[in-house]
């Protein structure tokens, strides 16, 4: 599935882990946040939930000392056995403004690494 001609922001490879709660279980269940953006992320999980089920994203960055706590909602996903790595594609909802900030700094630290090797 290609849905990078729908997003706003661009995404960037990351090996974030982290959990995630869905509003119909009780539980977290662990995910790797294989990328990011300002608008959402794609959550590797076992068993991710359907298209439309609200999330709530819990993940602290690399060398961060900061818990970014983010609802979302699946807008897709890849079962198991579908030819790649099970896991969702989450739209962020509903960030607090501190949150988003420190979303933006790490995905500009992205960057900077990125164009220049720091």
């Amino acid at each position: 599935m290609d849905y990078s001609d729908k997003r706003q922001y661009p995404r960037y490879d990351v090996r974030i882990y982290g959990v995630f709660k869905d509003n119909i279980n009780i539980d977290e269940t662990e995910m790797m946040m294989g990328n990011l953006s300002l608008g959402g992320a794609f959550i590797y999980c076992d068993q991710p939930p359907a298209p439309g089920t609200p999330v709530t994203l819990r993940f602290d960055f690399p060398g961060g000392d900061t818990t970014i706590s983010v609802i979302g909602v699946v807008v897709w996903r890849i079962l198991q056995g579908h030819g790649a790595k099970p896991g969702m594609g989450v739209k962020f909802e509903n960030i607090n403004k501190d949150e988003l900030v420190a979303i933006k700094r790490f995905v500009e630290s992205l960057v900077e690494e990125d164009l220049f090797g720091k």
